[in-house]
């Protein structure tokens, strides 16, 4: 009595498959222990992540609303800050033009004198 090739490659593939299964049944079993320990730490902590989740919506819901206050502010600077431009090139010609005037009064007043005292000399 011998032993076929055929039936020592069946052996040892059905070892093969023994072994395998032995070891996903150990990591399963593993793998499932951790998951009830994971789960019994959630629930032992169930109020506490309620509050933390609760505390995280009111945290986003105020970021929301700094968000849009801030939108609104930089809006309202831009707009001032245009109108105070504005105002600024608005003084700037006014007192631009003063001064012409200025200018032209003083060189009018000069002309005057000029005429005046050089007739007189």
């Amino acid at each position: 009595m011998y032993i076929s090739l055929y039936d020592l490659g069946l052996f040892i593939i059905f070892m093969i498959v023994m072994v395998v299964g032995g070891y996903l049944i150990a990591v399963l079993h593993r793998f499932f222990g951790i998951l009830g320990s994971v789960r019994e730490t959630f629930d032992g902590h169930a109020e506490d992540i309620r509050n933390i989740i609760a505390g995280l919506l009111a945290a986003l819901e105020t970021a929301n609303e700094l968000a849009a206050s801030l939108k609104e502010t930089a809006a309202q600077t831009n707009s001032a800050f245009g109108s105070l431009q504005n105002n600024f090139m608005e003084t700037v010609d006014d007192f631009r033009d003063g001064v012409e005037m200025v200018m032209l009064y003083a060189k009018i007043i000069g002309d005057v004198c000029r005429a005046v005292f050089s007739k007189s000399a």
